[in-house]
C-alpha cells in the first residue's frame, strides 16, 4: 500500500471517535500486521531483556522495590509483560487506550511457545492470563502528567515510543518521569528515526519524509501514526535540559545502500542545516539515570 493511501485512511480513523479500535481492526484483517509475527514478538521480548540488562548495570539504587514503570506500551504489551517475566510488577500508561485483549491473550500464550528463543528464561507456568501478572495499566493517562508519587519506580523504559510524540511534550515527559523514579534509578530508551511509512511501503526509503517541510507532512501524519522526525541530536538536547545524566548511547547506523538513498533525497529547507551525518542515524539506544 502506498503510504499516503494509508496516510489518509489513517488520518480518517484519527478524526473518529474510538478511532484507534477501527485502526486496530484494519490491520488485524487487512494489512494483516497484528497479532505481530513470530520475529517481531521476539524482537520485542528480547528488547525487554536489553532495557533489563541496562538496569541491573547501571542503576545505583540503595533500596530497590522492583517497580516498573512504562509509558507508551501499545496493543499487545509484550515489553511489560516480558519484565514482568523477569519479576517486577509493572506499571503501564499511554496517552490513548490501546491495550486490546486478544492480542494480550495472545502474547501470553507465545511466551511460552517461543521460550527458547527468548534471552531469557520462562519459567512460571501460572502466567495464564493478564490478572495472573503483577501488571497494572492506566489509559488514557498523560506521561507528562501522571498520578504516581515521588520517587516510586526503581527501573523505566520507553521503546519506540519517543518518535511519535510532539517535540514540545518530550521535555515534560522525560522531567514526569525523572519526579517519579527513585535517586539511582534508570530510565532505558529506544527511539527509531526512521520514516515509519516505510515499513508499509516498500516503494520508499526511511529517509522519505526528510523530503518534507512542517506543513507538507501534516498531510501524511495522522494523530494515530504521528511521526516528530527528529533527529538524534534533536533528542540529545531535550534530554540535556532534564537533570538525567546519560551513561550510554548507542546507534544504529545505515548501511553503504542506505546512506546513497538518503544522498537522493531533496531535503526539505528545514533539514538543509542538519550534517548528514547526524540525519543518516536510523535509531538508537539511550539510558538514562537520576
Amino acid at each position: 500500500m502506498k503510504f499516503y493511501y494509508k496516510s489518509i485512511l489513517q488520518h480518517f480513523f484519527s478524526n473518529l471517535p474510538k478511532g484507534e479500535k477501527l485502526n486496530y481492526l484494519f490491520q488485524k484483517h487487512i494489512s494483516k500486521t497484528f497479532p505481530v509475527t513470530d520475529d517481531k514478538f521476539i524482537f520485542k521480548a528480547n528488547t525487554a531483556f536489553k532495557h533489563f540488562k541496562n538496569f541491573e548495570k547501571f542503576n545505583t539504587l540503595k533500596n530497590a522495590s522492583n517497580k516498573y514503570y512504562e509509558f507508551g506500551a501499545g496493543w499487545d504489551m509484550i515489553v511489560p509483560l516480558s519484565i514482568c517475566h523477569l519479576g517486577y510488577e509493572a506499571t503501564v500508561i499511554d496517552i490513548r487506550r490501546l491495550l486490546v485483549d486478544d492480542l494480550v491473550k495472545n502474547s501470553i500464550k507465545r511466551y511460552g511457545i517461543l521460550k527458547n528463543n527468548l534471552l531469557f528464561k520462562i519459567t512460571n507456568s501460572k502466567y495464564n492470563e493478564l490478572k495472573d501478572f503483577n501488571f497494572k495499566y492506566y489509559a488514557p493517562l498523560d506521561a507528562s502528567k501522571t498520578i504516581f508519587l515521588d520517587n516510586y519506580f526503581d527501573f523505566s523504559s520507553s521503546t519506540a515510543t519517543l518518535e511519535h510524540i510532539p517535540p514540545k511534550d518530550i521535555l515534560n515527559i522525560l522531567n514526569e518521569t525523572y519526579r517519579i523514579m527513585k535517586k539511582g534509578g534508570v530510565l532505558s530508551i529506544t527511539i527509531d528515526y526512521r520514516d515509519h511509512w516505510a515499513y508499509f511501503d516498500k516503494s520508499i526509503s526511511f529517509y522519505n519524509f526528510l523530503q518534507f517541510t512542517p506543513e507538507e507532512w501534516k498531510k501524511f501524519n495522522p494523530s494515530l501514526n504521528y511521526q516528530n522526525r527528529l533527529r538524534h541530536c534533536d533528542y540529545l538536547k531535550i534530554i540535556s535540559k532534564t537533570n538525567f545524566k546519560i551513561v550510554k548511547s548507542n546507534l544504529s547506523l545505515p548501511n553503504e545502500q542506505q546512506k546513497k538513498e538518503l544522498q537522493t533525497i531533496k531535503l526539505a529547507a528545514n533539514y538543509k542545516n542538519y550534517k548528514s551525518s547526524e540525519l543518516e542515524i536510523l535509531g538508537s539506544e539511550i539510558v538514562l539515570v537520576k
